[in-house]
């Protein structure tokens, strides 16, 4: 999801380093890690969600143009 490469790892890394007391750099990565878990399944329920809809709106196409079939007959 987050492209994040060596460059920006380091980044990062320096400044909790220089910023962060070593003893908040743990409650600091289980905050973090909490907050990527949480954006992340927000994100698959929202592309979940769209794709129902998607697949809802294609159902109503098809049920339409056969009620449609079946009563010009």
């Amino acid at each position: 999801m987050f492209n994040i490469g060596l460059v920006e790892l380091l980044i990062i890394i320096f400044f909790l380093v220089v910023f962060v007391k070593p003893e908040d750099i743990p409650k600091i990565s289980r905050y973090i890690g909490l907050f990527y878990r949480k954006i992340n399944s927000y994100i698959f329920n929202i592309k979940h969600e769209l794709t129902n809809i998607s697949i809802d709106h294609e159902a109503e196409k098809i049920l339409k143009s056969k009620k449609k079939k079946i009563n010009s007959k």
